[in-house]
């Protein structure tokens, strides 16, 4: 007979309760799981720093290997005979580089001539420890918002960064800032054709700055100069245009000025491109001036009247809308038709050209340099005390090339040629009429 055998089963071994638990216990630790609710504009922000305070500290430990490899190549590996060494490793010391806006401690190597002339000024550390970095580090983030006090706040400070304080940054942005002015002062525009210049007088700090800006043929804006000023004078205006005829604008081709209504403006500009320069008014500052002989009350059906005749296409139906304003003015204010009379076929010249709508509105008014005055001032919006005239001038400058590096073609650029044939056509015409 067949037996069926059947395995034994192995004794289980008895667990105890606490085992148990802690076992549990173990589990529940691997098992354990943290949700953090951070949105997605915090977390990108977070890593944004973490990265750049990481990237400081490589950046760091890279500086030291690099001037590893400059000992290396100079002295050869170590513990190394070789019999024509030049140069032999003598130890470390203390040293500081530049890196992300501060000044930052390493330990530099040394090297000794073996001819007994002493020790080698390594080349790395030399490049390392320029402080060219710095000020233009401080002049990035000053334009920016950041002021001297919380300057190193904003700093990642690696290890024992040092040269953070305010006093440091001050004496940093004020080297950078005064070199910024230098170069903006010395920018050449050989071989570049500008269709329409922007100038204008701004109060900036309590003393006017007039500004010029140019408009490229490609649409591309570009900020030309800049000139302190008590007031907008003539003597200032033509100091500013005679210094850009220098650098290389171009006084012998028809150009677009957009002017307000200061004469001095119109002077200077007549004195140096005579009958080359066709002058459009701005109609911003027209419609400033009228509303500020009228009472508030008139404003809303003042400003419907200079509007429609503005956006009109057809220049003779403009001027005759700004006529038949310029009598409805004359029961209300005389001196409102007045000021709307001065100039008044000046503020219609883009309309007269047969500038498309959407170019008008960029080339009708100096708005880009009130904008571009408008970042300049928020800029310096930290500043509590002005010192003295240079200091506005490097903040004017600094918050002026910030504006500047937001710049975008102008809406309309493609119709830029229209403009440069109907220009140069009414200059033709002009001289045609003079003969």
């Amino acid at each position: 007979m067949s037996r069926k055998y059947r395995r034994p089963r192995s004794k289980s071994k008895k667990v105890s309760k606490s085992s148990r638990q802690g076992s549990r216990k173990s589990n529940n630790q691997q098992n354990l799981e943290v949700q953090l609710h951070v949105s997605y504009e915090d977390l990108v922000a977070l890593l944004r720093d973490e990265l750049h305070s990481f990237g400081v500290e490589v950046g760091l430990m890279l500086s030291e290997k690099l001037l590893e490899e400059e000992v290396t190549r100079l002295c050869g590996n170590r513990h190394q005979r070789l019999s024509d060494r030049s140069f032999s490793r003598h130890g470390h010391q203390g040293g500081a580089i530049v890196m992300a806006g501060q000044k930052a401690t390493i330990t530099k190597p040394r090297v000794r001539s073996t001819n007994g002339s002493g020790e080698l000024n390594l080349e790395t550390y030399e490049l390392m420890q320029r402080a060219d970095g710095m000020p233009e580090a401080a002049l990035q983030r000053m334009v920016r918002g950041v002021s001297c006090r919380d300057y190193e706040g904003v700093v990642d400070v690696a290890r024992d960064g040092f040269g953070v304080k305010k006093s440091s940054i001050s004496r940093g942005f004020v080297r950078a800032s005064a070199k910024a002015v230098e170069e903006f002062s010395r920018r050449r525009f050989d071989g570049e054709r500008f269709v329409a210049l922007f100038v204008d007088g701004v109060e900036y700090a309590g003393e006017t700055m007039v500004c010029a800006l140019g408009i490229r043929e490609d649409g591309t804006k570009r900020i030309l100069g800049l000139r302190q000023g008590a007031t907008e004078n003539k003597q200032v205006v033509t100091a500013l245009l005679e210094d850009l005829a220098e650098r290389g604008i171009q006084t012998d081709l028809a150009t677009l000025f957009v002017l307000d209504g200061s004469k001095a403006l119109h002077a200077a500009v007549k004195s140096l491109w005579g009958r080359r320069a066709v002058i459009q008014r701005c109609q911003v500052h027209k419609k400033r001036n009228v509303k500020a002989h009228l009472a508030q009350k008139h404003w809303p059906e003042l400003l419907r009247q200079l509007n429609a005749a503005y956006h009109e296409d057809d220049h003779d139906v403009a001027l005759k809308g700004l006529k038949t304003t310029a009598r409805w003015l004359d029961r209300i204010s005389p001196d409102a038709a007045a000021s709307l009379r001065e100039g008044m076929e000046e503020t219609l010249t883009v309309v007269r050209l047969g500038v498309p709508e959407l170019l008008r509105k960029t080339v009708a008014t100096t708005n880009p340099i009130e904008s571009a005055f408008d970042t300049a001032q928020n800029v310096t919006a930290r500043v509590k005390r002005w010192r003295d005239g240079d200091m506005r001038r490097r903040w004017c400058t600094a918050g002026l090339l910030r504006a500047e590096e937001k710049f975008r073609r102008v809406k309309g650029y493609k119709q830029i040629p229209l403009l440069i044939n109907a220009r140069d056509g009414q200059l033709i015409d002009t001289k045609r009429r003079a003969g």
